[in-house]
């Protein structure tokens, strides 16, 4: 007994833990899908991507595209308060979070999301998949713009609008958005949006994961929508001008492997 307690121990102190989702924690929004045929509530998401070495705990943690001027959308939440540890993310991780978690009228099926953002009284919820708890900002469901938008992850510190950037995890800015989002809590700006993309494709970083932290025109390219998987380039040619010179192929390689075939020889 006294020897797994020591090994236990020995374990928790070499092993990378953060309690709570933190501004330095390399989680990000590794893709967005907003603009499809059909109905848009019923095809968009949000994808979460943990790139970093350690774990990170999805507590409380805010998602919106709620504008750093302040303008009225909606503040979303993650079940529980900053500094839990009930939700984790594991380095590679993908989280979805499905505007609707129902099946498209066109691919993708989103109905086995991770979690779903859910305003009551006038929302579509699916009982089988946990929600983000609507705590502030307008009084509606979040509504992803086609014509031009922006949508940030925050730690949760703050939940109101406009959230304070410092506390920004990640953003992301795309097409004509009156009310840009911070990108990170670095500079609390972004100096050149992503173009938008068209009627069904999707905002993905190229390669997944990677985040320069310049603009979001630097880190984000049209992708064919792979919810939860790795991002495929549309154009391979297109993902580079954010790519950091130092990465490997080795390290390119891994990020675009099939998600099953990770660990397998």
């Amino acid at each position: 007994m006294k020897r797994s307690v020591l090994v236990l121990v020995a374990f928790l102190s070499l092993a990378p833990v953060a309690w709570g989702l933190e501004v330095w924690n390399k989680v990000v929004i590794n893709e967005v899908h907003y603009y499809m045929p059909g109905f848009d509530a019923h095809n968009e998401y949000i994808e979460l991507l943990n790139a970093g070495g350690s774990v990170a705990f999805l507590d409380g943690a805010v998602i919106t595209d709620e504008g750093d001027d302040g303008m009225p959308e909606s503040v979303f939440r993650f079940p529980g308060t900053h500094g839990g540890y009930d939700i984790a993310i594991w380095p590679g991780e993908f989280v979805l979070i499905a505007v609707d978690a129902v099946p498209g009228e066109i691919e993708p099926d989103l109905s086995g999301a991770d979690w779903e953002f859910v305003h009551p009284g006038d929302d579509n919820d699916n009982p089988d998949v946990p929600n983000l708890i609507h705590c502030g900002g307008s009084d509606c469901d979040i509504a992803l713009a086609n014509s031009g938008d922006g949508i940030l992850l925050a730690t949760g510190v703050d939940t109101s609008a406009a959230i304070d950037c410092t506390s920004v995890v990640d953003g992301v800015n795309w097409d004509n958005v009156p009310d840009p989002v911070p990108i990170s809590w670095i500079d609390c700006t972004d100096p050149q949006f992503a173009d938008g993309v068209p009627q069904g494709n999707c905002l993905a970083r190229c390669p997944g994961g990677l985040d320069c932290n310049q603009s979001s025109a630097a880190d984000w390219f049209m992708m064919v929508p792979t919810p939860g998987e790795p991002n495929i380039p549309s154009y391979p040619s297109d993902c580079g001008t954010g790519l950091d010179p130092g990465i490997s192929w080795g390290t390119l390689k891994a990020l675009y492997r099939p998600r099953q075939s990770r660990g397998a020889p």
